[in-house]
């Protein structure tokens, strides 16, 4: 049976808007898509700009996105050096579950 929302966003649908929020931070989110979360997050949380919202939602500071491309660039040089393979889908898979398992913020 196919199903259009995999178990893992059924049960917590901010994960998948966290993931897009580190894919935003790396530069690697489709405008349209950015486009349908600002218009989705902003109508939930209120605000003009989907970034802020999910910034105050989970207290991140505002220096996060520097911070992501940072553990960004030695995740994949991790990754590189040990001959493994690391999407940035995975990572920003990653950091979503370590944001909603510990409460900490992404890259601490």
């Amino acid at each position: 049976m196919d199903q259009q929302i995999p178990d893992r966003y059924a049960h917590n649908p901010m994960l998948a808007v966290v993931e897009n929020f580190i894919l935003d931070a790396l530069g690697l989110l489709p405008p349209d898509k950015a486009a349908l979360l600002n218009d989705i997050v902003c109508r939930t949380f209120g605000g003009n700009d989907w970034r802020a919202a999910i910034r105050r939602q989970f207290d991140l500071p505002d220096d996060t996105d520097d911070t992501l491309r940072r553990l960004w660039k030695q995740r994949t040089e991790q990754a590189d050096a040990e001959q493994t393979e690391l999407t940035p889908e995975t990572f920003a898979r990653q950091l979503a579950d370590q944001l909603f398992d510990d409460g900490a913020s992404p890259g601490a």
